[in-house]
């Protein structure tokens, strides 16, 4: 049978869409992760799944490109034999399960080498023996392990360090290979963007906008939706995650879109705010400009070596002082549940959508070239301001947002292409 015959069996079980040798991909990400490790270092695949697609520690995923329950991926740079560095432990093949749940890589399996680029699979149930065997011949007692593993490899007498920073360096800055995928992203979201753009006057609801807008979406991709989409009409888009989208489309609301597929594993995240007529009115196309001027000041202060910290207080300073001279000035009232700012402007993107969000460290240190940031302003609140003798209010929510390539002197903005002017 023909590799790319393999691959397409197992397309979901290894993500090898859009890489051009995924085998020689995740075998130099290996390669670069032993070279940080002074020890032994265990990765796990979540270990449990159930009838819906599984979502694969990431950490796991990124080092070996598999997307299935139950392997394990064993590092060492201390191992005396070369094939012994890296070391994939893979369960017993199981045709009940691939009954219910579809194909998986297994053993006895004559394509698995070919399939995933490792040298040496042994079977799961080898893996307890071969760890205390291994822990017996360590001279500094220390392994480095994943979250997934910890509680595991605690009950054994070892030192079991984190190595999540270790690995999240080297993960967070995108390579030649992801940085491609990433602009896959933009493409499909984009081409789905457009589709729904000239319909928009057409939607009563925002389920229907959502269900045409995440299909033309996953007509693109094997690997689904970075996130469930926000669609948020009029006052729901003062909710930041707003999740019901179960209610009408008026004529005059505004339309929050937040939205983002995954190519292979990458991510993107993009937010669009449109007016369900297709012209704004004077109020909302006023507020719509602010943000979108203080997106365009964001993007024109990023760059390698300053912090996310740092220029996003910039950024929402300059938001706060236009606001001011724009609208609060000019008589607008405003009531907003914030002061200064409602949320982050800027995340880090990867094979997650919010990479590193669980304690963000990340903002305080200096970007690096080849990271992926999201742009993402936003207002939120009810509004009121006389314009041209007639007056307006309402509850308005904007954001826009598109994904920022972090280079040595500025940026490149991947999602320049998906439109966010809108005639009137």
């Amino acid at each position: 049978m023909a590799k790319n015959d393999v691959l397409k069996i197992y397309s979901q079980v290894f993500l090898s869409e859009g890489l051009e040798n995924a085998q020689k991909v995740y075998a130099k990400r290996r390669r670069e992760h032993l070279k940080n490790l002074d020890s032994l270092c265990i990765y796990a695949s979540v270990q449990s799944e159930n009838h819906d697609r599984i979502c694969q520690n990431p950490e796991f995923l990124y080092l070996t490109g598999i997307n299935q329950s139950g392997p394990i991926l064993a590092l060492d740079p201390l191992a005396k034999n070369e094939n012994e560095r890296e070391i994939l432990f893979l369960p017993e093949k199981d045709s009940k399960k691939e009954f219910w749940n579809g194909i998986r890589l297994g053993l006895p399996d004559a394509h698995v080498n070919e399939i995933t680029g490792f040298e040496t699979i042994l079977p799961m149930k080898k893996f307890s023996s071969w760890f205390k065997k291994r822990i017996l011949n360590l001279k500094t007692k220390h392994i480095f392990s994943n979250e997934a593993m910890k509680r595991r490899l605690l009950r054994c007498k070892a030192n079991v360090k984190d190595v999540s920073k270790i690995h999240f360096e080297q993960r967070v800055v995108l390579e030649r290979e992801r940085i491609a995928l990433a602009k896959k992203t933009q493409e499909i979201a984009r081409d789905a963007f457009l589709k729904i753009l000239p319909r928009i006057s057409k939607y009563k609801n925002e389920r229907v906008l959502s269900a045409d807008l995440e299909c033309f979406m996953l007509q693109r991709t094997g690997t689904g939706l970075a996130f469930p989409s926000i669609v948020a009409a009029g006052e729901n888009a003062c909710t930041l995650h707003y999740a019901k989208k179960d209610c009408p489309i008026e004529k005059g609301n505004l339309i929050l879109l937040d939205f983002g597929c995954r190519y292979n594993a990458v991510c993107c995240d993009i937010s669009r705010t449109i007016p369900a007529s297709g012209k704004f009115n004077p109020l909302q196309k006023l507020l719509y400009n602010i943000v979108l001027d203080t997106q365009k000041f964001h993007e024109e202060n990023v760059k390698a070596g300053l912090t996310l910290k740092e220029i996003g207080e910039l950024a929402w300073l300059y938001l706060e002082r236009i606001l001011d001279e724009r609208f609060t000035k000019r008589g607008g009232k405003m009531k907003r549940r914030y002061i200064g700012k409602p949320h982050g402007i800027s995340h880090l993107i990867g094979d997650i959508v919010h990479e590193g969000a669980q304690n963000r460290d990340y903002l305080k240190k200096p970007l690096r070239a080849g990271m992926l940031i999201s742009n993402e302003p936003g207002i939120y609140g009810y509004f009121e301001l006389e314009i041209d003798g007639a007056l307006y209010s309402e509850h308005i929510g904007i954001r826009i947002e598109d994904d920022l390539l972090v280079t040595e002197d500025g940026c490149i903005n991947l999602s320049a292409e998906i439109p966010k002017i809108i005639d009137g």
